[in-house]
């Protein structure tokens, strides 16, 4: 009887417990399905007056997209063209000239979108994107 008795007191915890942990997932599922923004409303923008901050801002999101590489780009990124491109730097030799007169590195290049109330930033190579905040774009 003892046996029935804790088999009994255990199961409601067990449910209990599965519901406490459920909802939580649920609705944060249900957040985040809702915050994505389509990759179809995106159309190419230019950025509008980057300040230092903002202009820090893109360069962070690259640099993690690079493994957390420093990247400086020109003031003036994204303010003429919706892209940028961004090379690694040729292997040089002792008298600064690339070795083998090449390089094989591959150009990556990233793109400034918008839907027309956020900025958002795409990894060519990689599809990914990130919506950057209190940026304002403008359409190409």
């Amino acid at each position: 009887m003892a046996f029935l008795e804790v088999a009994t007191f255990k199961k409601p915890l067990f449910k209990i417990a599965i519901g406490l942990c459920a909802f939580p997932l649920a609705f944060a599922s249900g957040c985040a399905m809702t915050s994505v923004t389509k990759e179809s409303d995106l159309v190419e923008a230019y950025a509008s007056n980057l300040n230092l901050a903002q202009k820090q801002q893109i360069e962070s999101k690259i640099s993690s997209w690079f493994g957390g590489v420093k990247i400086t780009l020109a003031n003036d990124v994204f303010s003429e063209s919706s892209q940028v491109s961004i090379e690694r730097k040729a292997h040089m030799d002792e008298r600064r000239l690339p070795v083998e007169g090449r390089h094989n590195n591959p150009a990556f290049t990233f793109t400034l979108l918008t839907d027309g109330k956020n900025c958002v930033l795409r990894n060519n190579q990689t599809g990914e994107t990130e919506t950057l905040s209190g940026i304002t774009c403008r359409l190409k």
